[in-house]
């Protein structure tokens, strides 16, 4: 005799709750005797009762949502997202990666602490931050020493640096005669 595991799952189920073992009904238009008992089993009828009738939606009618579902948050982050974005307040210290870009380009060709911090400012930002940012991050900078290539059909290459504000201090105004 095999193993319980190599039993047909109809047989194994059966024989777990007690049933002798009878082959698996077949499809037919008319009720055999399985389904006849099945019908005058009293807690299977207990038991379909107590899940009731199948409500089907129709076409008109709304469907209920689970409220924990993971993709309404998502979705509502999102819709928070984008009504942050068209609020008229500028938002302070907030700049998308192409904003901190230009800030960080703009930001190398200014030559005094005056136009550090009014750039800052224009981009929305407080200047301390741009400073304390400027420590840890900047825009690419090329070099002009060039790097060949490992072969003579590769493109040429340059070689990126760091490069600060040329900071010097502000020129007095200069007094028209």
């Amino acid at each position: 005799m095999p193993a319980f595991g190599q039993k047909p799952i109809g047989q194994q189920v059966a024989e777990a709750r007690g049933r002798p073992s009878q082959p698996l009904p077949q499809a037919s238009e008319t009720k055999s005797e399985a389904i006849m008992q099945d019908a005058q089993d009293p807690s299977f009828a207990r038991n379909l009762a107590a899940l009731g009738q199948v409500k089907v939606p129709g076409k008109g009618e709304p469907t209920t949502h689970r409220t924990d579902n993971p993709m309404l948050g998502i979705l509502a982050e999102r819709q928070r997202v984008e009504e942050a974005a068209e609020q008229k307040v500028p938002v302070r210290n907030q700049l998308s990666a192409g904003g901190l870009l230009s800030l960080f380009d703009a930001r190398k060709k200014c030559t005094t602490q005056e136009e550090l911090d009014k750039v800052s400012r224009e981009y929305g930002m407080e200047p301390a931050m741009v400073e304390e940012l400027a420590k840890h991050i900047n825009s690419p900078s090329m070099s002009g020493i060039t790097i060949p290539g490992k072969t003579p059909d590769d493109a040429e290459r340059h070689l990126g640096i760091w490069v600060d504000p040329p900071l010097g201090k502000a020129e007095p105004p200069k007094i028209a005669a």
